[in-house]
């Protein structure tokens, strides 16, 4: 089952990869910080950028929650481990999984989509990650090459950033 972590902003990977060299893997069996690609414009040449998709958040796979949890308090620098109930902490339903899962594909990495913007920044998906969301879009901002999408993570509304690679004219 995938569980998340709660870290310090910016301290995400560094603290993943404390985590995947303090805790034995017969504990954990993937800890991750899903990413996302972006454009972004530097000194006038667009560039392929990633960034973390969820800020401060890490995310682990394991089959012994409880056990993991007692050996997470080894670790510095995490905040806290979400959804702790009774001791441990509780996984993210299969529908959190499974965006996560739909977004960042097996190397838990949003690629960029493929999009075709018409009028009024309407924007129709033609690939990528953003593909079955385009009604939770409730921003597009061309100018950073980012739509924000409005998802349910952990129990409450999340907004996510995700990059977008603008082909051909308006539909």
């Amino acid at each position: 089952m995938w569980y998340v972590i709660q870290t310090l902003g910016g301290e995400e990977e560094h603290t993943a990869e404390i985590i995947r060299k303090r805790i034995s893997p017969y504990y954990i069996e993937e800890c991750f910080v899903p990413k996302r690609e972006r454009m972004k414009k530097f000194y006038g040449q667009w560039n392929k950028v990633e960034e973390t998709l969820f800020p401060a958040y890490i995310f682990v796979v394991t089959k012994r929650p409880k056990e993991l949890y007692q050996e997470l308090r080894r670790v510095p620098r995490l905040t806290k481990v979400l959804g702790r109930e009774e001791g441990y902490f509780v996984p993210l339903s299969e529908e959190e999984e499974g965006l996560v899962r739909n977004l960042g594909g097996q190397g838990h990495r949003a690629g960029l989509s493929k999009v075709v913007v018409g009028e009024g920044k309407q924007i129709r998906v033609l690939e990528g990650p953003l593909k079955g969301y385009e009604g939770d879009v409730v921003k597009v901002d061309l100018h950073k090459r980012e739509v924000v999408v409005r998802v349910g993570f952990m129990g409450r509304e999340t907004k996510l950033r995700l990059g977008i690679e603008m082909v051909g004219g308006s539909f």
